[in-house]
């Protein structure tokens, strides 16, 4: 769907304030909030790592797998650490979900600097009317293999925010590549109640889950370039060796992306 700056001038208009509430998720005990402006404090968001109770919701399959060392898919998970940071968003989404009221979630992980400029630019886009309800607003895209292309997303919109130029797109078609990382990303009420129904059984990395289920159930967008910047630690999703047991595994999810995709 194509905008045109009058439509975007006139639903601007109409836009409700909402509630934004901030939060990074860590596991460090000693992490401090983070005041920003426009009364938005982001609020450190404590973790946990995979207990038993934990690794009963992922899937049968997936938790053979993970005994074993091995991945039947790319998207499934590598090991405990991976399962258990889906499972910290997961406690995110259910948080909102009881929220009365409307509300937006602005969500980090702890390697990403958070600063005032993530609100500018969240500002900007609300401001915008572009988006009403059960949606998604990936602010750091993270494509994998961006030689693929990026027909799967349809422009909206381009803006400035602090002197950087920024465009926001929408999912609109089954994507041929994964739009990993979810380093940042807003959500509302709605959408965190989709992510929630079909969450388990567990079995895919949160960024691949959020991608996939967002694009069928709930509004996706990204915003280009990556709004946020990271430490760059060491993933703890996989480590050198488990990055290479997984190179068939995520070569078959590719195809699996390719050969289903309606773009």
């Amino acid at each position: 769907m194509k905008h045109t700056g009058d439509e975007l001038q006139h639903s601007a208009k109409n836009v409700v304030k909402k509630k934004l509430s901030c939060f990074i998720i860590t596991m460090n005990k000693s992490l401090e909030s983070v005041q920003l402006h426009s009364n938005v404090t982001c609020h450190p968001f404590l973790g946990q790592s995979v207990s038993a109770q934990i690794f009963s919701h992922v899937d049968k399959q997936v938790q053979s797998d993970l005994r074993q060392g091995i991945s039947t898919r790319g998207a499934h998970f590598t090991n405990n650490n991976s399962v258990s940071i889906a499972w910290n968003h997961m406690q995110l989404w259910k948080k909102l979900a009881h929220t009365e009221g409307s509300e937006d979630y602005l969500i980090f992980e702890d390697d990403a600097y958070v600063t005032n400029h993530s609100i500018n630019v969240y500002d900007q886009l609300h401001r915008s009317g572009l988006f009403t309800n059960n949606y998604i607003i990936k602010l750091v895209t993270g494509y994998r293999m961006k030689w693929l292309g990026s027909y799967e997303l349809t422009m909206l919109k381009m803006f400035l925010v602090d002197n950087i130029q920024y465009v926001l797109k929408k999912c609109t078609c089954s994507t041929r590549q994964n739009l990993f990382n979810n380093g940042a990303y807003v959500m509302d009420k709605e959408a965190s109640q989709v992510l929630l129904d079909k969450f388990f059984p567990m079995q895919y990395h949160v960024d691949t889950y959020l991608h996939y289920t967002g694009y069928q159930f709930s509004n996706l967008f990204m915003v280009e370039n990556d709004v946020v910047h990271f430490s760059g630690r060491p993933s703890t999703h996989q480590t050198g060796k488990e990055k290479f047991q997984r190179i068939l595994p995520e070569l078959k999810e590719q195809l699996i992306n390719i050969f289903s995709s309606d773009c």
